[in-house]
């Protein structure tokens, strides 16, 4: 008796542990949120039965199997590669409309290349521009680094984070993966829109 009576007290504990903590986090405006890295069909949808049909005037069942429902798919990642796999690389455009500073990181993607039995890989180091609150909110500011010019590929990450201690962060992004940034065919550069959600 007294031994179960422990492990219920102990699962109260946890229960009122994780109440709190939940409380506390909702009080802080802590939130969570999940953006896919690799969306895939967002949708699909499929239907090809065939239907019973009644005449109601003289009660006749009959099967129908009029036009069926042509499979729609909604495919993200086709959507961005079918404009991008000639167009990639690109420049790359952002626009601040948060009230925030904000932090731009970008990782850029590791080629391997194989020589002489080695693997080395081409690295470029992280590079990261700071914006004002609403800065290049009306038509976008094209990025550049110091000693070469910006050119987005796929698989190059981003990543924005507010520097006014909010702990808000925007991505990650991934180049030619996720909805964010966005090709736009007539600049031939991608898009980042960060905005306060």
């Amino acid at each position: 008796m007294k031994n179960s009576m422990y492990q219920y007290r102990n699962l109260m504990i946890v229960f009122l542990a994780l109440g709190l903590i939940g409380i506390i986090a909702a009080w802080l405006n802590v939130s969570i949120s999940f953006e896919s890295t690799n969306p895939e069909t967002i949708s699909k949808v499929t239907e090809n039965t065939p239907f019973r049909v009644t005449n109601t005037e003289n009660g006749e069942e009959t099967n129908s199997n009029s036009t069926p429902i042509q499979p729609v798919e909604s495919n993200l990642s086709d959507q961005v590669n079918s404009d991008t796999k000639t167009k990639v690389p690109g420049l790359l455009r952002v626009s601040n409309k948060t009230t925030q500073p904000v932090r731009l990181v970008l990782l850029a993607r590791q080629l391997s290349q194989k020589s002489a039995n080695i693997n080395k890989i081409k690295s470029t180091p992280p590079a990261h521009w700071d914006f004002a609150p609403e800065e290049g909110s009306e038509g976008g500011l094209v990025l550049s680094l110091p000693q070469a010019n910006l050119r987005l590929e796929k698989g190059d990450i981003l990543a924005a984070f507010a520097q006014d201690g909010s702990r808000r962060y925007w991505g990650p992004y991934v180049v030619g993966e996720t909805s964010s940034p966005q090709w736009q065919p007539q600049r031939q550069e991608w898009q980042l829109v960060l905005q306060n959600r």
